[in-house]
């Protein structure tokens, strides 16, 4: 009898022991499967980021040029070439009516304070 009751303990520690392996492995098979998500969303975020390094390298040599500067300050500054007259459209609209008359304004600036 106490062989039996001792062998019910074995067995008891034994199916406890058993199913708490078990669970464990299942808990590290997820966490597993979770990490290995993780790491393709990384990689797919640093090749996202290097093409946008790689996009923006582009720009940066682009923009160190003597020619983009240049249009950069007659379009964003308003800089003219010397003896340069520019022309503004006071009424856009009259390009695309073929009704209307256009006005437009004759815009001089001092070549002193908008040469390139």
């Amino acid at each position: 009898m106490q062989k039996r009751i001792r062998l019910f303990y074995v067995l008891v520690a034994a199916f406890v022991i058993v199913a708490c392996g078990l669970m464990t492995v299942n808990r590290l098979d997820r966490d597993i499967v979770r990490m290995e998500e993780d790491a393709r969303a990384a990689k797919l975020r640093q090749r996202e980021v290097e093409s946008e390094q790689s996009s923006l390298e582009k720009e940066i040599s682009m923009k160190d040029t003597p020619s983009y500067i240049r249009e950069k300050a007659r379009t964003l500054y308003g800089y003219a070439y010397m003896n340069e007259i520019r022309f503004v459209v006071v009424n856009p609209e009259v390009l695309y009516d073929a009704d209307a008359t256009a006005e437009v304004e004759i815009v001089e600036e001092t070549a002193e304070d908008q040469q390139v």
